[in-house]
């Protein structure tokens, strides 16, 4: 299981020969285990302050006893008269329960005596000196974790806003890597819009699962991040939280597609059409979360992204038209950019279409239980891809609908291409063509 000490780094509690204070096991214990969502968190402390560590219920069972006897535990303390295995607590349909296993050892909940419970939020555990407290999981929780020495089976939980990684020196770093092969000033997390983006921060290069990040990289669980020569496994944990119901709400729909992308793939080998593509949308799609927009899905080869509503529905632009239009002009830079390195590389050059319209979504929650997805239903989703697909009829790259249109012209210079009947809809849209970004 994972915490984080207090102190410089968030470092996971360091056993030593004959340390003596309560830890949470490391990286060893977790191994091979499945990563599962819940909507749990733990908090671990001791009486005496030495040990206060949150912890994320990620695994269906977490075991509770010291670290003397052959069993390793999830959480084990340093308590003479407990058991080894003194108690679990078990995840079963995201309802939490503890078990103790030792009718020996007196363990309270809520200060009184207990022995199996279900648990709820703020209840309270003690284990003679050692409390632990049942909580909400925050939104999301994530972790760096060391596969090199001299920091092998280190974590460090990453927090909100910036995290600067690079040696001791004159920059407080949230992770210090003591290797001459990092800079001082390595790189930056950066977490925002629900996403956790690295950048290099000089001249050092940062590689993500092998490649090198040339300005900035959306991190996804399970990637490798690697400085110099230090490896480092990222992970991020997401609590699972109650369905979203479908509310209605204005926002903007984007759509993108590939022109001609399946007879590309088909004359080229599997693994290059396939590069090529995530070198897509790897690209583009920064350029949407850098325009507060949210990537909803990829299908095949085109991309869908909702302007007004975070998937959380904390945040709400008024401007998610104007905003949507600026990550289309956008997105049509970075594959120019692209285009002129594959360009060098041989690779064939991409044009994409992107169709953009404003009205009255249904946001939230779609799907059966445990496999619900955030979604973005109605009339606007419908003729958001039916404009992009008349990118192609039309010849340009760019089309909007008459609503973005409104809302936009302050901001862009707009053609109007009439009134088009467009499959699937009874009422005609209004099309225009987004000719560029006004003074």
């Amino acid at each position: 299981m994972y915490a984080h000490q207090r102190g410089q780094g968030d470092r996971l509690t360091q056993e030593s020969e004959g340390d003596s204070r309560s830890t949470v096991a490391g990286q060893e214990r977790s191994e091979g285990r499945k990563w599962i969502q819940s909507g749990w968190d733990l908090l671990v402390e001791s009486a005496d302050g030495q040990l206060s560590s949150r912890i994320p219920v990620c695994h269906s069972h977490i075991t509770i006893g010291t670290k003397y006897g052959a069993k390793q535990n999830d959480i084990y303390l340093d308590e003479p008269s407990m058991a080894n295995r003194q108690g679990i607590l078990k995840l079963i349909e995201d309802k939490l329960f503890f078990n103790s296993l030792n009718p020996s050892y007196e363990v309270l909940l809520n200060g009184s005596p207990s022995s199996f419970a279900q648990l709820e939020p703020n209840d309270v555990l003690q284990f003679g000196r050692y409390t632990i407290t049942i909580l909400d999981l925050p939104t999301s929780i994530a972790f760096l974790e060391s596969y090199t020495d001299p920091h092998r089976k280190q974590q460090w939980t990453l927090k909100q806003g910036r995290n600067h990684i690079g040696r001791p020196g004159s920059r407080k770093n949230h992770v210090e890597l003591e290797d001459q092969t990092v800079s001082r000033t390595h790189a930056t997390i950066l977490h925002a819009e629900g996403h956790y983006i690295v950048q290099p921060d000089g001249k050092w290069p940062v590689w993500v699962n092998g490649d090198m990040v040339n300005a900035m990289c959306i991190l996804g669980d399970e990637d490798i991040v690697q400085m110099g020569n230090q490896l480092m496994r990222f992970r991020c944990y997401k609590a699972k939280s109650k369905p979203r119901a479908l509310l209605p709400r204005e926002a903007t729909i984007l759509f993108s597609d590939i022109w001609n992308y399946t007879a590309l793939a088909e004359s080229r080998p599997l693994e290059e059409t396939i590069g090529q593509l995530n070198e897509v949308y790897k690209k583009l799609g920064r350029v949407i979360i850098n325009n507060r927009g949210t990537l909803m899905t990829y299908l095949g080869d085109a991309m869908m992204a909702v302007f007004g509503a975070d998937q959380e529905m904390t945040n709400v632009d008024d401007n998610h038209a104007e905003l949507a239009v600026r990550a289309a002009l956008g997105m049509l830079e970075a594959l120019e950019e692209l285009n002129e390195e594959w360009q060098v590389i041989g690779y064939p050059q991409l044009q994409i279409g992107i169709g953009v319209a404003t009205g009255e979504v249904m946001l939230g929650d779609v799907g059966v239980t445990g496999h619900r997805e955030f979604a973005a239903m109605g009339d606007t989703t419908n003729v958001a891809s039916r404009v992009e697909k008349l990118t192609r009829e039309n010849g340009v790259h760019l089309l909007v609908n008459g609503e973005t249109a409104r809302q936009t012209k302050h901001a862009f210079t707009l053609k109007e291409l009439g009134t088009v009947e467009v499959k699937g809809r009874r009422k005609p849209v209004d099309l225009f063509q987004v000719v560029g970004e006004k003074g």
